[in-house]
C-alpha cells in the first residue's frame, strides 16, 4: 500500500523496509525489530501495533506522495538538509557509491554511459543510478517537500 512512500523515503536517506505480508507477520517482524517503526494507512493495524506497544505512525490517506513524505519527516523531525548526500538505494536500502564511467560500464546502456560522467552504484544490489531526466522530478519533489516542512514550522 505504501511502497511508493518507502522508495521516496529511501531517496531521502531513510532506511525503509516494505513488507507485503499479512498483518500478523508485520507485527511479529516489529516485535523482533523494536527499533523499526510501522508506517501504515490501515487504522486497525496501527491500533493493533499500539496495543502491543510497537511504534507506529498512521500515514494520512487521500494525500499525495509528497504530502505523505512531508508528514513522515515532520512527525519524526527529519529534514532534507543533507539531500542528496544521504540517498540510499531506492530498491534495497543499500549504500550508494559514487563511480565514474569505467566502473559503470556494463551496468548502464552505452548511450547513458556516453552522456554522463558520474554514476552511483548500489553496493548491495549493484543497481546503477545517474542524473537522468528523473533527477529533475526528484529535485522538484524535494523542493516541494522542503517548502511543506517550512510552512508547517510557521
Amino acid at each position: 500500500m505504501l511502497k511508493k512512500l518507502a522508495r521516496w523515503l529511501r531517496i531521502f536517506g531513510a532506511e525503509t523496509d516494505f513488507l507485503d505480508r499479512p498483518d500478523n507477520d508485520i507485527l511479529a517482524f516489529l516485535k523482533k525489530h523494536p527499533s523499526r517503526i510501522l508506517l501504515t494507512q490501515d487504522v486497525q493495524l496501527h491500533e493493533r501495533a499500539g496495543l502491543r506497544r510497537l511504534r507506529s505512525f498512521l500515514v494520512p490517506r487521500d494525500t499525495t506522495t509528497e504530502e505523505q513524505v512531508a508528514a513522515v519527516l515532520r512527525h519524526f523531525q527529519l529534514s532534507l538538509d543533507d539531500f542528496p548526500a544521504r540517498t540510499i538505494c531506492p530498491s534495497c536500502n543499500g549504500r550508494l557509491a559514487v563511480v565514474g564511467k569505467k566502473e559503470a560500464e556494463g551496468k548502464v546502456l552505452p548511450e547513458v554511459l556516453a552522456r554522463h560522467e558520474q554514476f552511483w552504484l548500489c553496493e548491495k544490489c549493484g543497481k546503477a543510478y545517474w542524473e537522468g531526466t528523473h533527477w529533475k522530478r526528484i529535485s522538484e519533489a524535494a523542493e516541494k517537500i522542503s517548502r511543506m516542512l517550512a510552512e508547517a514550522k510557521r
